[in-house]
């Protein structure tokens, strides 16, 4: 219980200032989370559990440092990640309104629960709020549709449609299960169709003084020689923002109405501690 509240009250703390302080969220907030889950840790006194939980938030912290270099994560998020990993590396055993305690065929980090049903949420919101958009787009004849996008949009949904079929095949699945996915996998391959004006109505050009520390920039909408000479990266670190003062360029791409994660990671885990592991409900 103590877990779970730290972990809530971080994540709420974190998700309001994801909300409403531009997406900066203040470092002593995720540090709090991993300090805490390290001590709490250590006070079982067994050293397996030890190392294999901060193995997984050390893998937590590796990936999520690949996709923040990308700029599809922010570094508050990874922190946040690897916090939640080490303040609840096991997902409790029995949620509020879950009848019985249910065992998994395997187990698995916690964490990578919490990460899906986040995904799943955003999936659901991002298309809630780009479906609108995209078909006024469509009527007024404003939507190109590039070859590549359409490539991968096939290739992503018929991908996890041969998985949704083999999984109900198996009687893995159920057919209540099945629908819900196959809508996940068709919204997101609406949001990779349409990917390009999705990112494009992100982008504002703005000044050089109203970029934020790690705001993201639109390297696809700067010239390619620039890009390459300068060697910009999409993260604004403070050394990239060196960089873009040597351009001498007035204003500049950046993704500023990408819209805030935590409130997804936030309602994901609530959803997992009142109805249960949806992975461990699948796989039992």
């Amino acid at each position: 219980m103590l877990r779970i509240i730290a972990t809530l009250s971080f994540l709420t703390a974190a998700t309001y200032y994801d909300l409403f302080n531009k997406k900066n969220v203040p470092v002593f907030i995720p540090y709090a989370m991993i300090s805490i889950g390290l001590l709490l840790n250590i006070f079982t006194l067994n050293l397996n559990f030890i190392l294999s939980s901060s193995a997984v938030a050390l893998a937590v912290l590796a990936i999520g440092y690949l996709v923040y270099r990308t700029g599809q994560l922010g570094g508050a998020d990874v922190l946040i990640f690897a916090g939640i990993s080490l303040l609840l590396p096991n997902a409790p055993s029995l949620s509020i309104f879950q009848a019985s305690a249910q065992q998994p065929l395997f187990t698995y980090p916690f964490i990578l629960s919490v990460f899906l049903v986040s995904g799943f949420l955003a999936v659901i919101g991002l298309s809630a709020k780009y479906v609108p958009k995209v078909a006024c787009a469509l009527l007024r004849g404003n939507v190109e549709i590039k070859a590549q996008s359409a490539l991968s949009s096939v290739l992503i949904v018929a991908s996890y449609l041969a998985v949704i079929y083999f999984f109900s095949e198996a009687g893995i699945l159920s057919t209540a299960q099945s629908v819900f996915l196959l809508l996940l996998v068709l919204l997101a391959g609406f949001l990779t169709l349409f990917k390009d004006y999705i990112s494009s109505s992100m982008v504002e050009w703005v000044p050089l003084g109203s970029i934020d520390e790690e705001d993201v920039i639109a390297l696809h909408l700067l010239d390619e020689k620039l890009v390459r000479r300068l060697k910009l990266q999409p993260v604004l670190t403070p050394s990239e923002m060196v960089k873009l003062k040597r351009t001498r360029m007035k204003k500049f791409p950046i993704f500023k109405g990408m819209p805030p994660f935590l409130p997804y990671v936030l309602v994901a885990l609530i959803f997992l501690l009142l109805f249960g592991d949806p992975l461990t409900l699948m796989f039992t």
